[in-house]
């Protein structure tokens, strides 16, 4: 009996593991105790409370993000209110990182396929077609990471469906992430009195305006109507 319920758990892996990340998600959202921020000033007061371990909590909570269900801005923020921008640019660029490794791994288990069908739709399935070029997915992938028009977590799980390398994947999303973890830093350094508003607002319009304006203008966004329209 035992051979015959691990035989039928292979032979329905995917539905085994969306069940079981479904589970995860579920303990995490009602169980006593786990923390569910509703503002950047929770995420200060909660992880100020760690004292020196601060950085190391602030990372593996970004990385658990995508479990917990709320939004990485309101981390995004807070790491240049935290600490300071030696400390902060890293830690928000690890964290960012971890969440989409975590993410691309949960799909290329089989569960993002399953995600793609059911929700992916006409959008899903050209992002897809786009970044399963594997001649020029590390560019794709670097691009839909910085133009600040692609969800973030949708993009990782897309990416965990293609047979990307994982490599691949994790470098494009570290470069990807370093242009917005500068500006935010500076953005939340600039709420706490320690630098300018003006030039913080500077720096967001460098990492994320200029990428967009050069998306609209190149030919990138041109591939990725091809791609849907060969879907």
């Amino acid at each position: 009996m035992c051979c015959n319920l691990f035989s039928c758990m292979r032979s329905h892996r995917h539905t085994v593991l969306l069940i079981l990340y479904l589970g995860i998600i579920a303990a995490l959202w009602y169980l006593p105790g786990v923390f569910h921020p509703r503002s950047v000033e929770d995420v200060r007061q909660w992880v100020t409370g760690f004292g020196m371990w601060g950085p190391l909590v602030y990372v593996l909570l970004y990385v658990a993000r995508p479990l917990l269900l709320f939004p990485g801005l309101l981390l995004n923020i807070a790491a240049g209110i935290l600490f300071p921008l030696q400390i902060g640019i890293p830690c928000l660029a690890a964290g960012g990182l971890g969440s989409a490794v975590l993410l691309f791994y949960m799909a290329r288990t089989g569960v993002g396929s399953e995600f793609l069908n059911l929700h992916g739709g006409k959008w899903g399935g050209r992002l897809h077609s786009y970044l399963s070029d594997s001649g020029n997915n590390f560019r794709r992938m670097l691009w839909l990471r910085t133009v600040p028009l692609f969800p973030y977590d949708v993009i990782s799980l897309v990416a965990g469906c293609t047979k990307m390398r994982a490599m691949t994947f994790s470098v494009t999303t570290l470069l990807g992430i370093l242009p917005g973890a500068v500006a935010f830093n500076v953005l939340g350094d600039a709420m706490t009195g320690n630098s300018g508003l003006l030039f913080s607002a500077f720096l967001l319009v460098i990492a994320f305006g200029i990428p967009l304006a050069f998306w609209y203008c190149g030919e990138e966004r041109k591939n990725l109507k091809t791609a849907e329209q060969s879907e």
